[in-house]
């Protein structure tokens, strides 16, 4: 049971802290290269007389990145009780860092599954050893490097501020302070609610360019992609009413308060909107009228918690309800820039009744 809560918290914090470092990974991978592109780097990687070791180094680096992440967060007070795991017997240690090792190496074990479908699909066998061999030289490299770590308790050292210091003053800004706490507290969920987003829009976008459609296809495709932020959504909304619950009692209008909830969820659905500006098919008009779709979409269904109160899970058939009540509406060719600005006003209505000021 001890192991299993340490390496639990362990992995889980690693994509925590690390949030905005693979924001930053999957606005390159999603936002940059096209499909055509992830395909011939991977055909390199696999053909290249050198592709496969270049790729082993980029693993190596990742690799050690986590083994110097989990020296570091191991040394913290709060993780001094680890070190009686070290009374467990070697096997089970073995077993339960190996375990922890693969969840900290996920992207590169999906990186790698990704290189063997395309060497499958290309019939480019001749390297698919050598990944294997990536694979499981990585592994053992993390697991020996935890197992290092576990042995080896020379002294702990206290918590420090992980924040940065910013090069200027932090602006007081309540939407500024909501994306920050996301961040900083939710990583997890906002890393996970960005990734389905991303994979939906890419996918979408992908479909779209294979023939002649109109906007009603990447118009049910982004809907989708928007409603997959409902868990950041609700998030922000427990937030509010749990950590800044004092915050209600402000004499703050409703409409300020009401343009906040919009400012932060423009900014939540900012990235995968960008990904479509990658679409040749797409006028910048039409990417609008997408962007505020998902905005209008999603400020309703924010609005919603508040009027339910209770857990997302309760939410589900309503989330479930409105996607295929939108999808008639675009479907019978009801425009999206239509349908966008009566959800914003349907909110900006129902905000004062609903939120409870």
């Amino acid at each position: 049971m001890l192991m299993k809560v340490l390496v639990t918290a362990t992995v889980r914090e690693f994509f925590r802290q690390k949030s905005g470092f693979f924001f930053v990974v999957l606005g390159i991978v999603f936002g940059f290269l096209r499909a055509q592109e992830h395909q011939a780097l991977a055909i390199f990687f696999l053909t290249d007389a050198f592709g496969i070791f270049y790729l082993a180094g980029v693993w190596l680096a990742y690799t050690l990145f986590c083994a110097q992440f989990v020296n570091q967060l191991w040394l913290r007070q709060e993780y001094a009780f680890m070190y009686q795991a070290g009374l467990l017997p070697s096997t089970v240690q073995w077993a339960r860092l190996a375990g922890a090792a693969f969840g900290l190496l996920m992207p590169v074990f999906l990186y790698g599954i990704y290189l063997l479908l395309t060497a499958f699909a290309h019939a480019h066998f001749r390297s698919l050893g050598l990944v294997a061999a990536c694979w499981v030289a990585m592994l053992g490299i993390l697991t020996a490097a935890v197992k290092y770590r576990l042995g080896h308790p020379h002294r702990v050292m206290e918590k420090r501020d992980g924040r940065s210091k910013l090069p200027f003053q932090r602006p007081a800004s309540w939407p500024a302070w909501t994306i920050e706490w996301l961040f900083l507290e939710k990583g997890v969920t906002l890393l996970l609610g960005k990734l389905g987003a991303m994979l939906v829009c890419s996918a979408t976008m992908l479909y779209y360019a294979t023939d002649t459609y109109d906007l009603r296809l990447p118009a049910v495709g982004m809907a989708l992609a928007y409603l997959l932020n409902a868990g950041i959504s609700f998030e922000v909304f427990k937030w509010e009413q749990e950590v800044w619950l004092w915050t209600r009692s402000l004499p703050v209008a409703a409409y300020t308060r009401f343009f906040r909830v919009v400012l932060v969820h423009a900014a939540l659905i900012l990235p995968e909107s960008l990904m479509m500006l990658r679409s040749e098919k797409l006028v910048f008009t039409e990417i609008c009228q997408l962007y505020l779709l998902g905005l209008g979409g999603l400020v309703l269904l924010h609005l919603f918690f508040y009027k339910k109160r209770g857990l997302l899970e309760d939410c589900l058939p309503t989330i479930l309800f409105a996607f295929i009540a939108a999808t008639l509406l675009i479907m019978y060719h009801i425009p999206p820039w239509l349908l966008a600005a009566a959800m914003l006003v349907f909110a900006g209505w129902k905000f004062r009744s609903w939120y409870k000021i």
